[in-house]
């Protein structure tokens, strides 16, 4: 799997799928409030129904949402906002890589690095997520004689910077994440 990063706003990526977090209860991320103003008022109208509480590890796939380039928005519950520690952000991750696996969607952009993990940095949450990215594909087979592969595999993960200037030190994130899962 590849994995880089890049800062940008979600209204201007094209990509198979925009990874954002809902807080509870169904409060948006800044990052979601960003692509629901743009799609007009569509995802914020979808959690009034009730469609997601935002409790850890809860999902929505959204399709086609109006006016945002991306064909889909994953939006993932993470608890509530000042109570997101290691290990709650650790299992986000997780449920988000086990979602996009299943759907099949072969890139994604991923902007829960931007999310607040207390006494955490970015380094850490882009490193943090690669390992756990690695860890959570991870299936050892080589015993095994029928292998089952998925229909198609996650395959390039971009984790989204707040500024430009954090760009270099999420690319060493990257890079150790990367060394530290291979042992």
């Amino acid at each position: 799997m590849e994995f880089s990063v890049k800062s940008g706003s979600p209204e201007k990526q094209r990509s198979a799928c925009i990874v954002v977090g809902v807080f509870e209860p169904r409060r948006l991320s800044p990052i979601a409030e960003q692509l629901d103003k743009i799609s007009d008022g569509y995802i914020s109208a979808l959690l009034r129904r009730g469609e997601l509480e935002g409790k850890p590890g809860q999902t929505l796939l959204l399709h086609h949402v109006p006016n945002v380039l991306s064909e889909r928005i994953l939006l993932i519950g993470c608890g509530k906002e000042r109570e997101l520690d290691e290990r709650q952000y650790k299992q986000v991750i997780q449920k988000t890589i086990n979602t996009l696996n299943d759907t099949g969607s072969m890139e994604a952009v991923c902007f829960l690095t931007e999310l607040h993990v207390k006494g955490r940095n970015n380094y850490w949450k882009v490193r943090q997520a690669v390992e756990t990215a690695k860890e959570t594909l991870y299936s050892f087979d080589q015993l095994k004689t029928n292998k089952s592969e998925p229909r198609r595999p996650l395959r390039k993960m971009v984790f989204n910077v707040p500024t430009r200037r954090e760009l270099t030190s999420g690319e060493r994130a990257i890079q150790h994440g990367l060394a530290i899962a291979a042992g």
